[in-house]
């Protein structure tokens, strides 16, 4: 299943360049969707489309219920198409992608089937016994006698819910496992609190099995129910992994939607906590597809170690672990005092061991605030979609359309996308179109990295991949930095700061990058990457076409570039890659079209756009396209026309 979804995210980076005048005589603007009708389920879900296009084009939908994402783009790609889940009659919509500059363009029909409408029987009231009724679920006097016998059910039993169930308030123990199948059919479930005197919290604490086709903690389906929530009643036990629906998952979730409140007070012990608005931790195999947050996580309290903290997942944490095509709605914003490290992201807080998530989208604003004071060696990473991606994991075709903020004095690694990307991970097909800023009041000692992508990689040596992702928000750091660090303060459309062996090929940046520190420390801004440090790292083929601007209290320290701010590495390569624009650093000697500075190899790339206000020409081109104060090459490079 991974290694289905890395193929299909892999797109011809040639496109890119397909309306390019300066490149190849032009063509008639093409584009075509595959396949033109797409047949969506009563429940909603998100499908992707193959767009074959040979110049830039945008995308619209003819109704509010199915959006598509990216909004526009260049070249071959894929777009997803997000549809919510209908409550009335069979419906159809038009995407429509158009050609940018002419009138050709592509439709693109949804097909939604309606609701089946079926009255139900009277069925026994909230106060009776449960009757026999076989596998079923229609009251809440049956809803309790389930989840008592959960834990002893045979994992090829069937269970379904047959109406929604007014809770009435009840205090729910958390259900020790769970590994038969629970159909929902879109029914309902509200009005509790699942209050567990473990580690753990959950409604279940282990699913192996099945459940799909339930909503949580919402009466309509579509807002919180105002009472309904997750969290501990003990005061002793340790802070464990907690979820809207289960604490830890084994098996899978399927359109289950949670709106339920996720409260955790966090403690000074040693404990690593995963919380999720569905699922605290995933250890072992298992899927969560077609599911919604609309839950607030709620944390409160010191904490002496990790913590990770998504809409949907907390930690996911095996090879086999996939999240796709979900959606956190919820605004997740964080401000308890920390004294290791905190990973957030809109859709999981921190994925190791090659987890995958696919087509996911983030909605709600992820946020951190200031707590407590300054701790040194504290690390705080956040994105819209995965706050860490470690040995191996994948995010691809994710969008965020929401800002990812904080304003922690911490060592800061944020992105649109993902936070910190640590080894041999893969990002590929994703679009932020949320504002990424790093804003501090108070001066700090500690190193800072932002990217409208992915804040920072690193310590691998090869292979980590970032490519052919879009962003269109823009990068604002504004900070008070003196850090002696070896890392300094960076800012990059793609990535903030590359460490060791990083690709980023076929990226495309629409967001203002900018840079302003009140202090003197050095400062690296980028279109396309802040700063390439170490061996091995390259940029190819990517696009920056926005503003990038740096300034420090003295000037001495900072550095612009159209693609790379730094250039760092002897190794290190620029190789066909485009900027028109503008750069603005008032160190001249490290500001340049394509690099500030440059200590390796510039080749074949387009510099256009201005530096310092002057715009590139002929006449200029050599003198513009790195800073003055670069030690490394620049050849084939041309003009943007």
């Amino acid at each position: 299943m991974k290694i289905k979804s890395l193929l299909l995210a892999v797109l011809p980076v040639a496109a890119l360049w397909a309306c390019q005048p300066v490149i190849k005589p032009a063509t008639v603007s093409q584009v075509s969707v595959d396949p033109q009708i797409l047949k969506i389920s009563v429940d909603g879900e998100t499908k992707t489309v193959q767009l074959t296009a040979n110049c830039d084009w945008e995308t619209s939908s003819s109704a509010a219920w199915a959006t598509v994402a990216p909004a526009s783009g260049t070249g071959n790609t894929s777009i997803s198409i997000t549809v919510a889940a209908n409550t009335g009659d069979a419906r159809e919509a038009t995407v429509t992608v158009t050609a940018k500059g002419a009138s050709t363009h592509a439709d693109l029909l949804v097909s939604q089937a309606g609701v089946q409408q079926v009255t139900p029987g009277p069925g026994p009231g909230p106060d009776d016994p449960p009757t026999p009724a076989g596998n079923t679920i229609n009251n809440l006097a049956q809803l309790e006698s389930f989840l008592k016998d959960a834990p002893t059910l045979a994992a090829d039993e069937e269970w379904t819910v047959e109406a929604d169930i007014d809770c009435g308030g009840a205090k729910i123990s958390p259900i020790p496992s769970f590994s038969a199948n629970l159909d929902g059919k879109n029914h309902k479930i509200y009005n509790y609190a699942v209050e567990s005197a473990e580690s753990t919290a959950g409604l279940f604490l282990v699913v192996s099995g099945t459940i799909k086709n339930l909503v949580l903690g919402s009466k309509d389906g579509k807002n919180w129910d105002g009472s309904s929530s997750v969290g501990y009643v003990s005061a002793e036990a340790k802070t464990g992994h907690t979820g809207g629906v289960c604490a830890s998952l084994q098996g899978t979730l399927e359109n289950v939607k949670n709106f339920a409140k996720v409260v955790v007070t966090m403690k000074n012990d040693d404990g690593v906590s995963a919380i999720g608005g569905l699922v605290g931790t995933i250890d072992s195999p298992a899927k969560v597809s077609g599911c919604e947050n609309g839950g607030v996580i709620e944390l409160t309290g010191p904490m002496s170690n990790g913590a990770y903290a998504g809409g949907i997942c907390g930690h996911a944490n095996n090879a086999e672990a996939l999240i796709e095509n979900c959606v956190n709605s919820a605004e997740l914003e964080f401000s308890m005092e920390n004294n290791k490290y905190m990973m957030y992201g809109g859709i999981v807080g921190c994925s190791h061991l090659g987890a995958v998530v696919d087509k996911c989208q983030n909605l709600g604003a992820i946020t951190l605030n200031q707590s407590g004071t300054e701790t040194a060696g504290t690390y705080m990473m956040i994105a819209g979609i995965a706050g860490a991606l470690y040995t191996g994991s994948v995010v691809t075709n994710s969008v965020n359309k929401a800002n990812v903020s904080s304003n922690r004095l911490q060592v800061s690694r944020i992105g649109g996308i993902v936070g910190t990307l640590n080894s041999k991970g893969l990002i590929e097909g994703n679009t932020n179109d949320g504002k990424v800023i790093l804003k501090h009041a108070a001066a700090n000692a500690n190193w800072q990295a932002a990217g409208g992508i992915c804040g920072f990689q690193e310590k691998e040596s090869a292979d980590n991949i970032i490519r052919n992702n879009t962003n269109n928000g823009e990068v604002i750091v504004e900070v008070e930095n003196a850090t002696t660090h070896a890392n300094k303060v960076t800012a990059g459309g793609i990535i903030g700061l590359g460490v060791l062996g990083l690709e980023i090929s076929g990226n495309v940046n629409n967001g203002a990058v900018s840079i302003v520190n009140k202090a003197a420390g050095a400062a690296y801004a980028g279109g396309i990457v802040g700063w390439f440090k170490g061996a091995g790292t390259f940029t190819k083929e990517n696009q920056n076409k926005a503003a990038v601007s740096c300034k420090t209290s003295d000037d001495a320290a900072s550095v612009a570039g159209g693609i790379a701010g730094c250039v760092n590495d002897s190794t290190g390569s620029c190789t066909s890659d485009k900027n028109t624009g503008a750069v603005t650093c008032a160190n001249a000697a490290a500001a340049g079209s394509i690099a500030g500075t440059n200590n390796g190899k510039l080749t074949n790339c387009i510099a256009g756009g201005s530096v310092n206000g002057a715009a590139l020409s002929d006449s200029n081109l050599a003198t513009l396209t790195q800073g003055t104060s670069s030690s490394g090459t620049a050849s084939g490079t041309t003009l943007a026309k």
